[in-house]
């Protein structure tokens, strides 16, 4: 059987999930910061040796009015450095574990919804999160029906639905402030339903978002 994952590698699978999307006509906006201004770039630089590693799914599904959109979860404020933060499902692979399989169970796990990996179309580029020491590779699936939610209130306070058309617009990025360990910094961030979505999550998204529109 044919990978999902085999046009990977080209970029083929960016191409046909714009044309898929009806995104043929839209640029993702040039933004002049993606990344907090004290990561240094941090995020694309090598990892450390004994970074962990983690995976994640970026899901793509109609909604009831044929909007496509992407799950984004509120971490419960029992997940320590990231509590209450914004993020995509996923997690820390387990032994054994493929990244595609822990992306898939992780999702599961915080969504309620499997995905099945002939939904999964491909891959972006890795991304370190120097916060918690993870390197986090982010899966790609487009659903053709909307999932049915049953959030792990364990993990999960709450689920955010981002329309991919809020992602391509400029209008919903700004900065803002953060202030962490008395170091106050400023940090790009994508507006969703009035909560900002920000750092290696933010990162994640613009990845896509600049794949979708370099795509040929």
């Amino acid at each position: 059987m044919k990978s999902p994952l085999s046009d990977n590698s080209s970029g083929r699978w960016a191409a046909k999930l714009r044309q898929t999307l009806g995104l043929s006509q839209t640029h993702f906006p040039h933004l002049r910061h993606t990344s907090p201004n004290l990561s240094y770039g941090r995020h694309i630089g090598p990892a450390y040796p004994r970074t962990r590693q983690a995976a994640n799914l970026i899901l793509i599904y109609p909604d009831t009015s044929g909007r496509w959109m992407i799950p984004l979860m509120v971490r419960a404020e029992t997940e320590g450095i990231h509590a209450g933060e914004i993020a995509l499902p996923g997690g820390r692979r387990e032994p054994g574990e493929t990244a595609l399989t822990t992306a898939l169970r992780e999702f599961n796990e915080e969504t309620g919804h499997l995905v099945a990996a002939k939904a999964v179309v491909g891959e972006l580029p890795p991304t370190n999160v120097w916060a918690s020491n993870h390197k986090v590779r982010t899966f790609v699936a487009l659903e053709t029906s909307m999932p049915v939610w049953k959030p792990d209130p364990r993990e999960v306070a709450a689920l955010l639905y981002l329309p991919v058309t809020q992602l391509m617009d400029p209008r919903n990025f700004g900065m803002h402030q953060v202030t962490r360990r008395r170091v106050q910094f400023s940090a790009p961030h994508l507006s969703v339903d009035g909560q900002r979505v920000w750092g290696a999550t933010l990162r994640m998204l613009v990845e896509l978002g600049q794949a979708l529109t370099s795509a040929k």
